[in-house]
């Protein structure tokens, strides 16, 4: 799966006590889109979000002199879904996703970018907080990925609906999902760093949160050696696995450890991310838990007074799809 330029992650974010932790860094390095339709231009690699929604927007306005097939153009709205998302702006996004189901659906021929789709989607929704519909996407994604029979893509979807049972709470499936993605992600030599380092970081998570934290934090930590092998130190993926790391690390007791992973993953993370993003708030929920935790209660405050400030400016008024609520 291609990922896009910014990982979210892939998306999650809001308030919860320690025995939950949405999933919203999971999404790190999960979120992708269908290859791009048509052929890569010179220095695509380098387009920012908005330059690449820019170029997919004149292509499907050109789209009938370049004979454009709906295949093509839904993986051009598909990745302006994903670009949409890099930026936070997450209704674009949806709509642009969901413009892009209704043409992927009915073509044969795009049943394998329909189905990536249906999985961004669902991260999407469990950004946004829209658990119910973010699981029937993501369910619905795996179906289709078992259908086609590719063991990497139903490994990918596997990961994907781990990633939402985590934002729901529901750490058991969780854990089921993504053992089995990580068995496959082990075996597949076709699998990318970048999807080994983010499966490892939701069976991470969901081994902690089921009370296997010991399970968890030789996940965090391979997944980290994964991340610093393959990102800049001040990227995002690393950012995200510092979190992740520091979050595990405070649950077994690790505690010096645990305040400089997340002091440092909140700072790379403050260096990509406005303040009111899903990802940067849920970074700064489990840094201020984890100091309630320790009684640092001055520091504690400091962070949520942090929190409050940013989060008026959350995305809460996307609209929900009556695509994806559909069940096929």
């Amino acid at each position: 799966m291609a990922c896009s330029s910014v990982l979210r992650s892939c998306g999650r974010r809001q308030p919860r006590a320690w025995a939950y932790v949405p999933a919203f860094a999971v999404l790190l390095l999960a979120i992708c889109y269908p290859p791009a339709p048509l052929k890569a231009q010179q220095g695509e690699e380098a387009m920012s979000p908005a330059a690449h929604i820019a170029r997919n927007r004149a292509l499907i306005a050109d789209a009938a002199r370049l004979k454009l097939t709906p295949v093509q153009m839904g993986g051009l709205w598909a990745q302006m879904g994903s670009d949409y998302q890099d930026l936070g702006e997450f209704a674009d996004a949806e709509a642009a996703y969901t413009r892009a189901l209704s043409l992927l659906e009915p073509v044969t021929a795009g049943r394998k970018a329909y189905g990536i789709t249906l999985g961004n989607l669902g991260l999407l929704y469990a950004l946004t907080q829209r658990y119910d519909v973010a699981e029937n996407c993501n369910k619905r994604s795996l179906a289709v990925m078992e259908e086609l029979g590719d063991p990497l893509l139903i490994a990918r979807a596997q990961g994907y609906l781990a990633d939402v049972y985590l934002a729901m709470g529901r750490n058991k499936q969780a854990l089921r999902h993504s053992s089995l993605a990580v068995k496959a992600f082990e075996t597949l030599g076709s699998a990318n760093s970048n999807e080994k380092g983010s499966i490892l970081i939701s069976y991470a998570y969901a081994s902690c949160l089921t009370s296997h934290c010991e399970d968890g934090l030789k996940a965090a930590r391979e997944a980290m050696k994964i991340v610093r092998a393959s990102f800049a130190p001040e990227s995002f993926p690393a950012g995200q696995a510092h979190v992740a790391l520091g979050f595990i690390e405070g649950k077994t007791g690790e505690g010096e450890a645990a305040d400089e992973d997340l002091r440092e993953g909140i700072r790379i993370l403050r260096l990509q991310l406005p303040p009111s993003h899903p990802l940067m708030l849920h970074a700064l929920e489990t840094y201020r838990d984890f100091l309630s935790d320790q009684h640092r209660d001055v520091e504690a405050k400091r962070i949520a007074d942090e929190q409050k400030a940013a989060t008026d400016r959350t995305c809460t008024q996307c609209t929900v799809s009556v695509h994806g609520l559909r069940v096929q």
